[in-house]
């Protein structure tokens, strides 16, 4: 036994599926009850017989972008004369009550009630695009603000979040597409086949900008990366280029040889001193003329808000 919404000949009924007592006429349709009523998730079927054409199947019409369990679902099946809904959200679908529903004498194809369903669901990952976009021009600013792993972590849990947003419009975009195959040309006519073509359209497009913004914003993120650690690595290598003299006369001079004549000099230390001053002072000059030293020592390129 099984609760469904039958939409019919332009009107809606609320039923409770017996199998024992099937009308003949009501064949076509329920020997897909029990299948639909077992599916979940995004899974489509489609028949397409000389005398028959349906599409069934189970789809996902709310999904969390935070919890992967947070997330629901309806079922159906579709017919050039019927639709029939299982587990529906009827105020979610359709924007009215389940009175308004039953009372509603609009006349439209079945297939064409289908795309109005549809068209509703995508309202639900439209409004999750939405908040992507905020979250995104956030991130962008706060590149700028301070450039760290936090940052680098936002940047991919929001590429993470766009890739659940493409697959919830891949999806709805192959659900549309079925019903082109299963139906033909004659439904392209229909201004409810036009608008859910320019919703998918939409977010496609929206998905597709912004996975590029994401792919610049990473690419950036490892240019500046990549310019930092180039940097570090420069400092400490001119350090260590310009104290290396130093080190070295400072471990011969440390020897404790008994017969080293340095050690007798009355002006051995100011000569060690000056010595190393010198040879650093000459590595240094070395290096700035080979321009080596780059922004190393100049503080105006670390102001804050800059990027390198």
């Amino acid at each position: 036994m099984t609760n469904y919404y039958h939409y019919h000949n332009g009107s809606w009924t609320k039923q409770t599926l017996h199998l024992d007592t099937i009308r003949p006429e009501e064949m076509t349709w329920t020997e897909r009850i029990d299948e639909m009523s077992g599916l979940t998730g995004n899974i489509l079927k489609i028949e397409t017989r000389e005398d028959h054409e349906s599409l069934w199947g189970s789809h996902i019409y709310r999904q969390s972008l935070e919890d992967e369990s947070d997330h629901a679902d309806f079922q159906f099946y579709l017919d050039r004369d019927d639709l029939v809904l299982i587990n529906i959200d009827v105020p979610k679908m359709f924007s009215y009550t389940e009175a308004e529903l039953l009372n509603d004498k609009s006349k439209r194809s079945a297939v064409e009630t289908f795309y109005i369903i549809i068209k509703n669901t995508t309202h639900e990952y439209m409004s999750q695009i939405d908040i992507f976009e905020q979250k995104l021009h956030s991130i962008l600013w706060e590149v700028k603000e301070r450039n760290n792993i936090k940052i680098l972590n936002q940047v991919a849990e929001a590429d993470h979040q766009l890739l659940l947003c493409k697959t919830q419009i891949v999806t709805v975009t192959e659900l549309f597409m079925m019903t082109e195959e299963v139906f033909g040309k004659e439904i392209t006519e229909s201004r409810y086949h036009h608008q859910m073509k320019m919703r998918v359209e939409r977010a496609r497009f929206l998905i597709n900008a912004y996975e590029e913004e994401i792919d610049a914003l990473l690419d950036f993120e490892n240019l500046v990366s990549s310019y930092r650690g180039n940097e570090i690595t420069k400092t400490l290598t001119i350090f260590t280029a310009l104290f290396a003299p130093a080190t070295l006369l400072g471990a011969i001079w440390g020897m404790n040889f008994k017969h080293m004549p340095e050690l007798d000099w009355k002006l051995g230390y100011l000569i060690a001193l000056l010595l190393m001053v010198m040879v650093t002072y000459t590595i240094y000059i070395y290096l700035k003329g080979k321009g080596w030293m780059g922004d190393l020592l100049d503080n105006k390129s670390h102001h804050k808000n800059k990027f390198f």
